[in-house]
């Protein structure tokens, strides 16, 4: 499995009282590694499957931090490119103390080293392979995945991100993304974008997908491909910090599929996995 995407690092600070706009608020702060696709390659690596990571770092004391504790955890780096004089991508979240996302920002330009050279010469040879794609890649590194000769899975990572997906997405094995990120990029591309859930599924089908996770939060996932349209609930669960549970969700869906599930039972599988990953304090399950 090749996990092409973001790689970064992580600070997520935790008030200790709702937060109030316009002043300093208390919390606690905890540094871990992060990035849509380096999580999923985690979340791989511990359910199983062998990964390689596809990203960039800066040469800076954080990136090879992230590269030594990656390959710890199991991930191949040997594709992750280190660029000279450039800033290892960050990541800081701010949590109210129940765990829900105030607001995040991300410093992540040096991912836009990632070139589609990076990708040609990673590309895996083994034809029963998977690769999984992030938002953070550009539309150029986007497309030439999808002209490839393997599975693609592609997470939207955010409203801003998705539109890197091409108006035509044939090619895409699985398409994860949330309803405004759907809603995103149908707009973006002149698509009708006032649907219900399996209406927004549907029309990413139409588009090319071959099949769609639609995630809800509390609402669960509308699951559709090929004879399939089914809405999952959520699994029920006490968050303590909502961060992951995204990656968790789409890693825990892929390992079943490349283990031979069908795509609603796959999705079960990653709706669990997000639904744990909710309940730790870990971004990252450390356990199967």
């Amino acid at each position: 499995m090749l996990c092409a995407g973001g790689a970064v690092v992580d600070l997520k600070i935790r008030f200790t009282a709702p937060s109030v706009v316009g002043t300093s608020n208390p919390g606690t702060g905890v540094t871990s590694l992060g990035g849509v696709a380096r999580n999923v390659a985690e979340n791989l690596a511990v359910l199983g499957v062998p990964v390689s990571l596809l990203s960039a770092v800066g040469d800076d004391a954080p990136g090879a931090v992230l590269l030594d504790l990656s390959r710890e955890r199991g991930i191949g780096t040997e594709h992750v490119a280190v660029l000279a004089g450039r800033t290892t991508a960050q990541y800081v979240a701010l949590l109210e103390p129940g765990g829900d996302l105030t607001i995040g920002a991300a410093a992540m330009d040096v991912l836009d080293g990632i070139t589609v050279g990076h990708l040609r010469s990673a590309w895996p040879s083994t034809k029963d392979a998977w690769v999984f794609c992030d938002g953070n890649l550009s539309s150029a590194v986007i497309a030439e995945a999808l002209g490839g000769d393997l599975p693609v899975v592609f997470d939207a990572v955010s409203t801003h991100k998705v539109i890197r997906l091409p108006r035509d997405l044939t090619g895409l094995t699985l398409l994860s993304c949330n309803r405004d990120e759907a809603r995103a990029w149908l707009a973006h591309h002149g698509f009708p974008a006032d649907d219900d859930d399996p209406g927004l599924a549907r029309r990413l089908l139409e588009a090319g997908a071959q099949s769609v996770l639609l995630t809800r939060g509390a609402d669960g996932v509308v699951v559709a491909g090929d004879g399939v349209m089914a809405q999952l609930p959520a699994v029920p669960a006490t968050p303590i910090d909502v961060t992951g549970a995204g990656d968790a969700m789409v890693a825990g869906t892929l390992a079943a599929l490349v283990e031979g599930l069908d795509l609603v039972g796959a999705a079960h599988r990653g709706a669990e996995r997000a639904a744990r990953t909710v309940e730790s304090e870990f971004s990252v399950l450390p356990h199967p």
